[in-house]
């Protein structure tokens, strides 16, 4: 009879199960790898999976780059303050008057500075107003109804004075409550806050006891980065705050590697044959050594049946990680890496660079600033009765591209020099002065009419210097002179040897 054939029922012997096993688990490890839509990168990477108003704020108070993110666009666009004015007249209206009078008391202008910045910060921020009306600041103030118009025949009949500005982040700031009427124009804007109106610790705790409600009447909402929402924008660091997490992951395991690495470890190896014989170390005394030779002044180490090696640490700089870091959060929020950590190869940035950068401020400013912060608040005022009513106001920013004194003293120079040498040249018979001037120095027809007729007036006017010189005088000749008598002529000289 043949051998008898194995039953392919019979189990598996411990040792093939389990190698089976680490085939089977190694198999699905890697599959797990390579199947992304299983795998959270939020939690591999230890990124948090929803963003609390207490994360930004924790980012901005203690990360630079997080603070510098959140400041980045308030302070670029507001490096000038804008020009409120009602006519364009050298004298002043009376809302002007008012307007530079409060400005000058109170620093406005500074204050929505301040607010576009904390409201960047979380989703929103808002001005506090202090008015003179004597409420509570829960209570609306009066006059102005639950639909944000002034109540008929309000208007005139008082004029409340502004006392005080206060500006609040969200992270101090709840809306309590909300318009529901949809038939209301303020559906769905904040009725009610709850502020913290006592300064809040360095640890950024707020005592219940300090948070006051306060009526949306006596405050200004200010929301940058809106999209769906009409009350609550887009945190600016939101789009990177992942990268502001490596950015601290990186700093600080660099920092722990050098301070480490600073303090190479040592082992202490025992030769085999006293292993072999059974000897132990006395590892409570040599951490002691240990412990004064590193923080003490002993420069010893007592090793008897023992040997001390160096242990090499390994020190990686992190320039490369943290540059690929900023770069990046730089090209998430469109600002050039220049202008947003302050690169030191500005000088050589482009001019279109500086051109589209400003253009996106000067936007940000007509579209944003403007309309939805400095508007909406002298607005408030003149609802308010704080300022008087204009015909309208306007608020104009000056112009980023104009060149600083040295851009326009060194092209004055360059225009002096091209005239110059336009005028020794004789070339005026080829190129004629207004081609010359507008072809080839690009000057508006306006300044072309200017400079030739002041030319005019200056050829003029020389030519009747030249008309009005008089005549040289020219003295007479010696004529004789009837009873006086020419005078001698000198004598000759006489020779030394007296012939």
């Amino acid at each position: 009879m043949g051998e008898a054939h194995k039953d392919v029922s019979e189990p598996v012997g411990a040792g093939p199960a389990m190698m089976l096993n680490a085939v089977l688990s190694r198999a699905a490890l890697m599959a797990k790898a390579m199947d992304g839509a299983n795998r959270n990168l939020n939690d591999e990477c230890g990124y948090p999976d929803t963003i609390s108003v207490a994360n930004y704020t924790d980012y901005y108070n203690r990360e630079g780059v997080a603070k510098r993110v959140a400041h980045c666009l308030p302070d670029e666009s507001w490096t000038s303050m804008p020009h409120i004015y009602e006519t364009e007249d050298v004298e002043e209206t009376l809302f002007e008057l008012a307007w530079d009078d409060l400005d000058r008391r109170l620093h406005l202008l500074h204050y929505l500075y301040r607010a576009d910045k904390l409201s960047g910060i979380g989703r929103f921020g808002i001005v506090l107003l202090g008015l003179d009306d004597g409420k509570p600041l829960e209570q609306p103030v009066e006059g102005i109804g639950n639909d944000g118009l002034p109540e008929d025949g309000w208007r005139g009949m008082r004029q409340y004075d502004l006392l005080y500005l206060r500006v609040f982040s969200e992270n101090v700031v709840t809306i309590k409550s909300k318009e529901k009427d949809t038939t209301n124009p303020r559906y769905g804007q904040p009725v009610s806050y709850t502020v913290a109106l006592e300064d809040v610790t360095l640890e950024g705790s707020v005592s219940s006891k300090d948070k006051k409600t306060v009526h949306w009447t006596r405050v200004l909402h200010v929301a940058d980065n809106r999209e769906e929402s009409e009350v609550f924008g887009v945190p600016r660091m939101q789009p990177v705050f992942n990268r502001l997490f490596d950015l601290r992951k990186i700093l600080g395991a660099s920092a722990e590697m050098f301070w480490k690495g600073a303090f190479p470890g040592i082992s202490f190896e025992m030769p085999a044959e006293l292993a072999q014989a059974g000897v132990s170390i006395d590892q409570e005394s040599l951490a002691e050594q240990v412990a004064d030779y590193y923080n003490g002044l002993q420069r010893y180490i007592a090793t008897q049946g023992l040997t001390a090696k160096n242990l090499a640490p390994q020190v990686v700089s992190p320039t490369e990680h943290l540059e690929a870091q900023l770069k990046s959060i730089a090209i998430s929020l469109g600002i050039p890496n220049r202008i947003l950590f302050g690169s030191e190869q500005a000088e050589l940035a482009s001019t279109q660079d500086t051109r589209t950068w400003n253009k996106r401020l000067a936007r940000r400013r007509e579209e944003y600033i403007s309309p939805m912060l400095i508007r909406p608040f002298i607005d408030r005022l003149l609802l308010l009765g704080v300022l008087p009513d204009p015909e309208d106001f306007y608020v104009e920013w000056p112009d980023l591209d104009a060149p600083s004194e040295g851009e326009r003293a060194d092209t004055a120079g360059k225009i002096v020099k091209a005239l110059g040498d336009y005028v020794k040249g004789e070339v005026d018979m080829l190129v004629p002065p207004e081609e010359f001037f507008s072809q080839i120095m690009g000057f508006s027809p306006d300044q072309i009419g200017a400079i030739m007729e002041a030319a005019a007036t200056y050829v003029e006017k020389q030519d009747e210097d030249e008309d009005t010189i008089p005549e040289p005088v020219i003295p007479a000749a010696p004529q004789d002179v009837e009873g006086i008598e020419d005078p001698a002529p000198p004598p000759s000289p006489v020779p030394p040897d007296g012939t």
